[in-house]
């Protein structure tokens, strides 16, 4: 009898571990695809909710215009019934970036009157760039008040800067203006739209790295194509800073032209300016660019490497070396 009673507990306890198990799972897949993205893509599409028009209908349309998965209905479904938001869509027409995770889709249609403007910001873009996506995208919109040479302005204006408490050695905020998703409100004007994306920066990085690791990560942002990429180039960087080297990093030489596609000459890695890397030792006297927080992370822990030399192939792959010889043999290899 005993051993039956015994045999009884371990069938519940097994039966109950595996329901918790399964129950963990599930929550953990749930929170995460509710978190993230659909796709990769910016591009918008018009979504449009009639009213009275029932929940599953409305999903069809996400599905059918690339907004949701097909696979993901489920979970969709899920979050609005546990957070008892189905009856709270609002009929109207919406302008969708693709790009969008399941609570920032839901949370964007049930605003039709006063919907925010999506706009996604791609890392490794310098201020100029920056301004002319915002520029663009803010100008079907009457009620926005955006400046480009006001939004560069600011991000000049030491008054203006200072109350970002970053380091004392910024003077231009290039690099400190954070590439995300963003939803800004109609009644945007310039002021604000830069004040959300540096707050976004001080939320999301912080601002204990010092100025000279901000500047070293948008060379990062520049010059690697993924997470092991790049943290294996920050550690080459890093050695080559500290021991004197010259950096001689393509992009720097880039910065100043304005024009990432430039075909680098000769000429180019002679030029007189504080941004050759190829003639100045040490780092640029600012950022490059706006790097994302991968670059940020990899300046913090670079994967150590006897490397000193890297070069990409045209499809992104890197090919590393510990001597000069080295690293000409894989210039000849690969890039000739």
């Amino acid at each position: 009898m005993f051993k039956n009673i015994r045999s009884i507990i371990r069938i519940f306890f097994f039966a109950l571990v595996t329901v918790i198990a399964v129950g963990v799972f599930i929550k953990l897949k749930y929170n995460k695809i509710i978190e993230t993205p659909n796709s990769s893509s910016s591009d918008k599409v018009v979504i449009t909710i009639n009213e009275g028009e029932a929940v599953d209908t409305i999903i069809d349309e996400l599905v059918q215009k690339g907004v949701l998965k097909e696979n993901w209905t489920t979970y969709l479904k899920a979050y609005l019934r546990l957070n008892d938001l189905g009856s709270k869509l609002q009929a109207g027409t919406y302008n969708i970036p693709q790009n969008l995770n399941i609570t920032e889709i839901v949370e964007t249609l049930q605003h039709a009157d006063s919907q925010d403007v999506w706009i996604t910001i791609p890392e490794g873009l310098r201020k100029d760039e920056i301004a002319d996506i915002l520029a663009e995208e803010f100008s079907p919109y009457e009620s926005i008040n955006f400046s480009k040479t006001e939004f560069l302005n600011l991000t000049e204006d030491s008054t203006y800067i200072a109350q970002f408490g970053l380091p004392p050695e910024v003077i231009d905020l290039e690099g400190y203006i954070f590439p995300d998703k963003y939803a800004f409100s109609i009644e945007t004007d310039t002021k604000s739209a830069l004040t959300k994306m540096l707050e976004t920066f001080v939320s999301k990085v912080g601002t204990e790295d010092s100025y000279e690791d901000i500047i070293l990560a948008s060379i990062v942002e520049r010059e690697g194509y993924n997470s092991t990429d790049r943290a294996i180039i920050a550690d080459i960087l890093q050695r080559r800073y500290k021991e004197g080297w010259l950096l001689q990093v393509d992009a720097t030489l880039l910065y100043p032209k304005k024009d990432w596609s430039h075909t680098i000459t000769d000429v180019d890695k002679e030029d007189d300016n504080p941004y050759n890397t190829y003639k100045y030792p040490g780092l640029p006297p600012t950022p490059i660019c706006n790097p994302g927080l991968q670059s940020i992370n990899a300046v913090r822990n670079p994967q150590p490497n006897s490397y000193y030399y890297y070069i990409h192939e045209d499809d992104g792959t890197a090919h590393y070396a510990t001597t000069l010889s080295e690293h000409n043999e894989n210039v000849n290899k690969y890039l000739r």
